[in-house]
């Protein structure tokens, strides 16, 4: 099996208590997330997750721990998520051309925004049981 590594960011905010999500545009089937890519040839997952949390949010944050690794299948391409709890001070965020919107998220507000797989990722690894 061949498939394509993303990697994505749980963004917290202890300070604010809150989680990051952003969303590509009202319309997009994908809904809410977290930031990620795909990681760039000769650098690690955490120095991916870092640029493209920076590159998608303007925020710096630094990887805590591995969260999860995901198997999905999207527009018929396997891809596997590989997810990192990342934690900022910063609350200000600026969003690149690819995204229309974030959030602050409380853990009630994140459980109404996220559906599907990365919904049932939150719950079955444990994302909500974490200290936000």
């Amino acid at each position: 099996m061949w498939a394509h590594v993303v990697v994505k960011a749980v963004i917290l905010n202890h300070d604010l208590h809150k989680n990051l999500l952003i969303r590509r545009s009202p319309d997009d089937m994908e809904g809410w997330e977290g930031a990620g890519g795909k990681a760039e040839d000769g650098e690690s997952l955490e120095e991916a997750v870092c640029r493209e949390v920076l590159e998608e949010t303007g925020l710096v944050v630094t990887p805590e721990r591995f969260l999860y690794a995901a198997l999905d299948e999207i527009d018929g391409k396997k891809i596997i998520f590989v997810v990192y709890l990342c934690c900022t001070s910063e609350e200000k965020v600026i969003l690149s051309s690819e995204h229309t919107e974030y959030r602050w998220t409380d853990k009630s507000e994140c459980r109404e925004l996220l559906w599907g797989g990365i919904a049932r990722d939150y719950e079955k690894y444990g994302v909500y049981e974490l200290d936000w």
